[in-house]
This record gives structure tokens, sequence and C-alpha cells, in this order.
């Protein structure tokens, strides 16, 4: 629940349905099913290298229609692959979630609160132009300009100037240290296109036609609104560990699960990132392809809006005991999730401190996977708002999505809280995030949201602070915020880990947020492709272009 959300879906039909396929109406998705009985997957950090290169990669974005490509306006799950894959980042992010250079050779701090970039020499936008620290600057300051709104601000917070020093050389002053700031290079903040493109473009750039004008290995070629966009090789790139084994990709926008499953087993499609987890039992077990699962920073929250009954820590805490996640993680997801008992998932702790965080996280009050309805019913009697009903806001389009929900409001029946699901067009749901008037009459909206890094602090400057962009119930409590602030100023992992946990018992113990489940990454491959990286990297690096041919040389 991020500017970094992939936006749920359900029973409505995709606008255009895939190459041809008939729609299904009514009734179970093709790719529903009942309880799992699947083994435990096994989690990849990516599929063999491809062998040899291929003329065309037909791909799905599985959250739909990208919002924009304007790298500041990345706020879904689909800009943020396509932005990828178009333009580069200062810091690389890796498979295994780890960082190495990208347009930025090195960086270093001379001091607390000053960070250089030296920048790669000899790389050139697509029109054949040179990348310049003067580009990079610009790029970055966008982050900064308050009419440009962009969703990676809160990364900037602690920036206080940003200039080209050299002709390539880029430095950033801080307003005190700020540990998270370079780690978000290696995603959407860290993004790099041409300066007098945007300039030119203005408010327009990165929407439909305008296009954008970046270094990566792809050239957008064409976007067909509602339908596709099209991807060519960049020949000229400058990483040839990411040349683009696709001459051309196609992105499709399907996101209704039967006409995904079908797109995939019959081949159409090669393959989708954040596959639905409704698909699973239909494409598990193909003869053309296999189902991937991945290391993720996913999670799925229940998200309090600034209602009455969002506002009120009774329903929310009533809300939190109640559910079985147990039955969510087999049943819904087949086991490509675990459950989770706060907002920040596992996957997100920092590797030198999970000691820290383990024990912190067994001290938390967790109702267990199956839930407990008597202590949800007496956190409920305590509230003034417990015969009210509350409503939850799901994204038209996945049959994941209101299966969880259903199973949500089924298990509040039992402790007497009547549950109404409100299913919300896509353009309505994604607007949601950050337009109120999107959210009038939703209590809670159903999200599943991810970090752009493995930092705990990539979530919390989003979420249970008072200027926290996602703080829809007002929850303000200081010394939550000093906290927090205090950790991102922290370069020690373990004292920094300290701070976090601390919060992290404030706002867990009146529930800021309902966590669900945390979430594996899901991704399909036809036999005839390999080479994707499988964990959340395949969302900020350039996953699509080192996908390519399975056949033996």
């Amino acid at each position: 629940m991020s500017p970094k959300h992939r936006p749920p879906r359900w029973p409505l039909l995709a606008a255009v349905p895939l190459l041809g396929l008939t729609a299904c109406t009514g009734g179970q998705s093709a790719a529903s099913g009942g309880a799992s009985s699947e083994a435990s997957p096994t989690v990849e950090v990516s599929t063999p290298a491809a062998t040899g290169d291929i003329d065309t990669l037909h791909w799905d974005l599985p959250s739909g229609e990208p919002a924009s490509l304007d790298y500041a306006h990345a706020g879904d799950y689909s800009s943020n692959v396509m932005v990828a894959n178009l333009c580069d980042t200062l810091v690389r992010m890796k498979a295994d979630l780890t960082y190495s250079p990208g347009l930025a050779t090195s960086w270093s701090n001379p001091d607390p609160t000053t960070l250089v970039y030296k920048i790669r020499k000899g790389v050139k936008f697509w029109d054949g132009s040179a990348l310049t620290a003067a580009d990079v600057a610009y790029s970055l300051n966008r982050n900064l300009d308050e009419k440009v709104a962009s969703n990676n601000s809160p990364n900037f917070v602690n920036v206080t100037s940003i200039r080209a020093t050299g002709p390539l050389e880029v430095t950033v002053r801080f307003k005190e240290p700020d540990e998270l700031f370079n780690k978000e290079m290696a995603a959407t903040s860290g993004v790099i296109a041409k300066a007098d493109f945007i300039r030119k473009k203005g408010s327009a750039y990165g929407k439909g036609s305008n296009g954008v004008m970046c270094t990566g290995p792809f050239e957008l070629a064409d976007w067909k609104a509602n339908t596709s966009i099209r991807l060519v090789r960049n020949d000229a790139y400058w990483d040839k560990s990411f040349r683009a084994r696709a001459a051309t990709v196609d992105v499709s926008f399907v996101a209704d699960t039967t006409n995904l499953t079908l797109g995939l087993k019959s081949g159409q499609l090669d393959g989708a990132f954040g596959v639905p987890a409704a698909a699973l039992p239909a494409l598990t077990n193909t003869t053309n392809g296999a189902v991937h699962q991945g290391s993720g920073l996913s999670s799925y929250q229940l998200a309090p809006n600034g209602t009455p009954a969002g506002k009120d820590a009774h329903i929310r805490l009533a809300l939190l005991k109640v559910i079985d996640r147990k039955a969510l993680a087999t049943a819904v997801f087949h086991n490509s999730a675990s459950p989770l008992y706060t907002f920040i998932p596992p996957s997100g702790w920092d590797t030198d401190a999970k000691a820290t965080f383990q024990s912190a996280y067994d001290k938390l009050d967790k109702p267990g996977p199956d839930g407990d309805a008597a202590a949800a019913k007496k956190e409920l009697a305590q509230s003034p708002l417990k015969d009210t009903t509350v409503t939850i806001g799901v994204q038209a389009g996945d049959a994941t999505e209101v299966t969880t929900v259903t199973l949500i409001q089924e298990q509040a029946r039992r402790i007497g809280l009547r549950v109404r699901i409100e299913q919300l067009q896509p353009l309505q749901f994604n607007t949601a995030f950050y337009d109120p008037k999107a959210r009038a009459g939703i209590d809670f909206l159903l999200t599943k949201g991810f970090l752009s890094v493995a930092d705990p602090l990539d979530y919390l400057a989003l979420g249970p602070v008072p200027q926290g962009q996602f703080n829809w119930i007002g929850w303000n409590d200081t010394r939550t915020a000093a906290l927090i602030a205090e950790a991102r100023r922290t370069t020690d992992a373990t004292k920094r880990a300290d701070y976090i946990v601390q919060a992290q018992a404030r706002y867990e113990a009146v529930a800021w947020s309902v966590p669900l489940l945390s979430i594996n990454e899901v991704t399909y491959l036809n036999q005839r492709v390999t080479g994707a990286p499988l964990t959340t990297a395949a969302i900020f690096q350039p996953s699509l272009a080192v996908i390519g041919s399975a056949k033996a040389k």
C-alpha cells in the first residue's frame, strides 16, 4: 500500500480481450480452485540464463495498463516494470536484491551529509546524445519539485541540494544523514532521463504518444491505449550483461485471471511477472511452461481509510484477530504466501540485523494463523461502532482479490461484524491511493503492496508517521515518528533495527494497518524462453531484456 502498490483485480474482464480470446462471465474463474494440497514451492532467484536471441517476446502485465511512463509518477506495478526496461537507474538492483553500479560507476560519502556520484562515461540516450551529469541532476531534482508531485518525493525528504559538480559528477547534500537514499537509487527514485526532452514535453512527459527519452535496453516504439505497448531493442545499449535478447517485446494488459490463464496455457503469451495466485492451479504442471516462485518484498494488507470505522482501533484490531491467515495462504494463495502479523514483511528486514527483527516479531500479539474469534469478538465489543457495516474496497479484475475479501467477510460475520464488498474500477482504485474523493465511502482497501528495496524504512516513511503519504487515518504518535526518523539517520544496521522495532511495537498495538500475508513473487514462463529474474528485482531492473531463447546451443 505504497505508491508501489500492485492494483488488485476481479470479475470484470480486461478492456480488450487478448488476441481474440473470448471472455467468461459469471461463476468461478477458470483459474480458481478449492483448498490447496500443493507442497511448499521451491523459491528461486532466477531462471537459467538465456542461450540466444528471439525475434519477439509476448509478455503480459497482470496489473493492467501502466498509469504513466514518467518515473516520477510510476506509482503502480505495471508502470514500474515498464520504466525499468526503458530507463536506467544510478544504482543497479541485482536479482538477489543486492546492489551494483548502474549509471553511476561509484559513489562516496566525503562526510555524513554528502553523497558524490561518478557518472558513467560514454552512455547515450536513444537519440544518440550523450548522458551528462546535468541530465542526472535534473532527473533527480524533479523528485523535489512540488509542481511535479513525484511519487518518489518521500525518498528525497532529507535532500537539500542536487547539483552537477563536474561533467560526470553529481553531488547530493542532505540536512541530516540518510541511510536509505542510495538504496532507493536502485529503484524508480534513481531513474535518469534526458533533461531537454522532459522540458520539451512538460506535464505530458511519459503519457501516451508523448513517450520518454532514456538510455535503457529497450526503446518505446508504440503505446496503444487500452491495448498494448511495443518495445524494440536498443542496439547501442551500454551494459552488455543486459543487452536485450528480444528484438521486440509486445506487452499486453490482460488483467482478467481467466483470459490471462488461457493466454499463457495456449502459448499466445510467453510469460508474466506477478501472476495472480488464483491462476496457479490451472498453470501448475502445464505442458508448455512452468510457474516459478521467488523471494518477494510484497505483502497483502487491509489499509484503513480516514472514515469513522477505519479510524476505530477496536475495529482494526478485531479484524486483525479474526482473520484466518492460514486459510488465505493455502486455499486462496495456493502456498505462494505465508501469514503476516506486521506492516513490514520479514523479507524486508536488513540481513545484518535479522536477529533483532525476529525477536521483536516473536513478541507481537499474534492471534495465530487460524485467527482468534473470541479475542476478536471481545475487541469489537469495545467499539462504539460495533454495529456498523464496514466497507472494504477491492479492484475489479482478479479472482484472488475477491476470494480474499469474501473470506474476510465470512470470518468477520463470526464475531458479528458486517462487511460490505465494494468493487472499484481500475482507474478509481488507482486514484484512491492518492485522492481521498476516490476513497469516499470506503473504510478499508484490500491492497497488495511492495517495498522497493529490502529496508523497512522504504515503507515506514510512507506509513505510520504524521506526514506519511498513506497515513489516511491521520494517526499521529510523536514517539513513533521520532524513532523512525532516528533509524533513518543511523548507519549501523543493528542500532537502526532497534529503533525500528520500538516503533513497530507502538503502531502494531493499534493495528495501524491490518497485515494479512507475506507474498512470494510468482512468474510464469513458456518453455521456449528463460533468463527471467524471479525476485522483486524484476520490477526495478531491465528484467525483460534478459529473457531469451531456452533452446540448447
